[in-house]
């Protein structure tokens, strides 16, 4: 959650961007080391000038060079003067990090207790660092000059030649392969007129047609009319983006299918009017298809370029998008959470969907949470930040209520269409499947999942678990087939006759037998989604269904495929894990299933009825989206459970006051901060010790002034062979303790091997 630094914010930026290419004598680089401390280098006269804020330098460092970032231009250095050392080389022609971004990776570092440079690497791609001067390198065909009247002679006797020169004279030249494929006309030609000295290659970055046509969703370049709350929302954004420093952020309170994505797209169409640019994260990549789709579909005919950022493009993919938004050839952005490092200048806008998402939350180090630094970079950059969901994080809602947001309502569906009605269905009274095992498809659900095929209507079952049994058991001795590194089960995938383990993706082959006792039966418990595809086919005999899951969806482009198979109608089910309960559209999906749900709610988690709660809601709202009324069936064994019942009723305001009243009870945020210190290592005795050894220290130091619990072992003790021992810290500022957490925690030489973390604002407990 951000704190107030607006104006320390500013006052850094003004700095940073009054030096831009610096002619100082001197620098101060933060190292690719991962130290805590900054540098102070000269320049020497030959690179005067070319040393910009956010440049990467080749400076030395003992008796080897290493990479480092340009942060400062201080007048003099920290040390005397002569015994600071040259920069050797600067990498690049200009500043690869813009200075807004660079002062966004001294609020990280100072915020999530990481050092500069790690916040500084994290926003610059590997792909990028690797590979400075750009990208995918290709030839380019040129005419030369002056050579009309010898092409006369010369060509006589080649027609191809003769029409490959001419279509070089009218259009001046062209990247060779574009050249072979819009003429055709074969390579060897085009090096023919090479060889004949008519044209010139060169070697350059291929940088693609900016006028190409892009596929958008269909009918989505369409305008809809907006409605009564819809026009008023965009007012207000209207009213917060002409306030001093683009105002507060809005926080876009909408139900699902109430038309947040169509604000979102006109304030997308307002700041490229405007001449600005635009960045739109979704919490996970199996949504950028059709957020991507539909953003395109507004932009037909435009001549306005989109790029996306995700972990799923390859490397080549993430380094020329990068390059195209440094570039300034790309205007809008969309991705997952590191899309918000975008070199994007002139911003405009930042819309996070999904804000409560926790894909957000980075899980490794800088752990930075990408909604609070959306929220940072619009304040930096001076651009408005849109906050969207149907139910947002209790952070966020607590901003709101603190008049910190701006909140905006959207109370009802676009077009007149009705929330689904909820049916909880209470597993208790349900026959036991004949053969034993979990129930997955009640007679409720069964029946509605067939009738809603019946009408040629689509339906959506949820399984929050992969794999096809979360753990193999004997039932005569009681062994579970556990995972040698971790602490936790294995689980079978029936597919792979495999065993793997979710944690350290080790596997091996699933026994035919019990390890222990050599009984040759053996017990699957629990459901994951390939066995609910199991029952759903056993069901529904002759339906066509496909799974969504992360294991389903590895092959390159899966998740657009899978999901215009279901739009166009060749798919009657989509089933599968959390990654089809958020943001899809679907008008003709009718029925929705929610099955497993009770594992979820009893997690060692203060947050675990909030994302129980937003993931009933959020999976429901994928029903009863068009004209067709939606049903929703959610299974459960406790149907009496708080988040169930406000989730059946869709009271998100019931649920928020009942869960702030809990958190505020036990000090939990947001009323409070949460900071996780963590310590592991391949000796359990260690790691018990330095977390130990921490607490102590913070004690000694904070005396009375922080609660310091004793250091225990983590809900799973053990991943990836190193034993786990966790702090859970609650405060009420981050600023007042973060610099002894580095001290007392990061900063110290520990026995090798040992691991130790800081996460502020910690969202995985586990």
């Amino acid at each position: 959650m951000v704190e107030g630094k607006r104006g320390k914010l500013a006052s850094r930026l003004k700095i940073a961007q009054s030096q831009g290419v610096n002619s100082s004598e001197f620098v101060r680089v933060a190292p690719e080391l991962g130290l805590d401390r900054l540098f102070d280098y000269r320049i020497p006269e030959r690179l005067r000038g070319q040393v910009g804020l956010g440049q990467r330098l080749r400076v030395p460092w003992g008796r080897r060079s290493i990479m480092a970032y340009a942060v400062e231009f201080p007048a003099q250095p920290e040390v005397e003067a002569e015994k600071v050392r040259e920069v050797e080389e600067v990498a690049g022609e200009r500043p690869l990090i813009p200075a807004a971004l660079c002062q966004l990776a001294r609020w990280m570092a100072d915020y999530y207790a990481c050092d500069l440079g790690a916040a500084l690497r994290t926003i610059l791609p590997g792909p990028v660092r690797s590979h400075e001067g750009g990208g995918k390198m290709a030839w380019w065909i040129s005419p030369v000059p002056g050579r009309e009247a010898v092409a006369e002679t010369v060509l006589k006797g080649s027609k191809a030649q003769r029409k490959a020169w001419e279509h070089l004279l009218k259009s001046g030249g062209g990247w060779l392969t574009l050249l072979a494929r819009d003429t055709g006309i074969g390579t060897a030609v085009w090096r023919a007129l090479v060889d004949r000295g008519l044209a010139e290659r060169t070697e350059k970055r291929f940088v693609q047609d900016e006028a190409l046509a892009e596929a958008g969703w269909p009918d989505a370049e369409k305008r809809p009319e907006l409605g009564a709350e819809q026009a008023q929302a965009m007012e207000a954004w209207q009213e917060e983006r002409k306030k001093e420093g683009a105002g507060r952020a809005i926080l876009l309170e909408g139900v699902t299918g109430s038309g947040k994505t169509e604000i979102y797209l006109r304030a997308m169409e307002a700041v490229l009017a405007e001449g600005k640019n635009a960045i739109i994260l979704v919490p996970e990549i199996s949504l950028t298809p059709q957020t991507v789709a539909r953003f395109r579909g507004r932009l037909v005919g435009q001549k306005i370029r989109l790029c996306v950022l995700h972990s799923g493009q390859t490397v080549a993919e993430r380094r020329e998008s990068w390059h195209e938004i440094r570039e300034g050839r790309a205007r809008v952005v969309i991705g997952a959470r590191s899309a918000l490092f975008a070199p994007l200048e002139n911003l405009g806008l930042i819309v996070v969907d999904e804000e409560h998402d926790g894909g957000y939350k980075q899980a490794e180090s800088p752990r930075y949470h990408a909604r609070d630094l959306a929220v940072v970079r619009g304040r930096i950059e001076g651009a408005p930040v849109l906050l969207g969901s149907a139910t947002p994080s209790l952070e966020s809602g607590f901003n709101a209520d603190r008049d910190k947001y701006r909140r905006v309502l959207l109370t009802h569906r676009v077009d007149g269409a009705k929330l689904p009605k909820v049916h909880v269905v209470d597993l208790r009274k349900e026959d036991k499947p004949k053969g034993g095992g979990p129930i997955l498809l009640s007679a409720d659900l069964t029946k509605a999942l067939e009738d809603r095929r019946k009408k040629g209507e689509q339906s959506l079952v949820l399984l929050n678990r992969r794999g096809y049994a979360p753990s193999v058991q004997c039932p005569h001795c009681g062994r579970v087939e556990e995972c040698e590194r971790c602490a936790v089960p294995m689980t079978y995938h029936r597919g792979e006759e495999k065993l793997r383990c979710h944690f350290c993706d080790a596997e091996k082959a699933a026994p035919r037998q019990c390890t222990e006792c050599s009984s040759p039966v053996l017990k699957f418990t629990g459901a994951g989604t390939e066995r609910l595809e199991e029952s759903v086919a056993e069901a529904l005999p002759g339906v066509r269904w496909t799974r969504m899951d992360s294991d389903s969806m590895k092959a390159r482009g899966s998740h657009a495929k899978a999901l215009a198979a279901f739009r166009e109608g060749r798919t009657e089910i989509l089933l599968g894990t959390q990654m089809i309960a958020k943001g899809l559209h679907f008008p003709r999906v009718t029925c929705v299933g929610v099955v497993g749900i009770d594992g979820a709610l009893n997690l060692p988690d203060f947050r675990a009825s909030e994302r129980v709660f937003q993931l009933l809601v959020q999976v429901a709202g994928r029903a009863g989206r068009g004209e067709i009324p939606g049903e929703v069936f959610v299974q459960t064994y406790t149907p009496f459970h708080p988040a169930i019942q406000f989730a059946r009723h869709h009271d998100v305001t019931g649920f928020r006051e009942q869960e702030l009243e809990f958190r505020k009870a036990h000090g939990y945020p947001p009323y409070r901060r949460a900071i996780l210190l963590s310590f592991s290592g391949s000796s359990e005795a260690q790691a018990l010790a330095a977390a130990e050894h921490a607490v102590k220290r913070l004690r000694e130091i904070w005396k009375d002034k922080v609660e310091v619990p004793d250091a225990g072992p983590a809900p799973i003790a053990r991943v990836e062979g190193r034993f786990r021992f966790q702090v859970f810290l609650l405060v009420d500022k981050v600023g007042e303790v973060i610099g002894d957490l580095k001290r007392v925690v990061l900063a110290p030489k520990w026995p090798s091997g040992l691991r130790t973390s800081v996460d502020v604002d910690a969202q995985d407990l586990l």
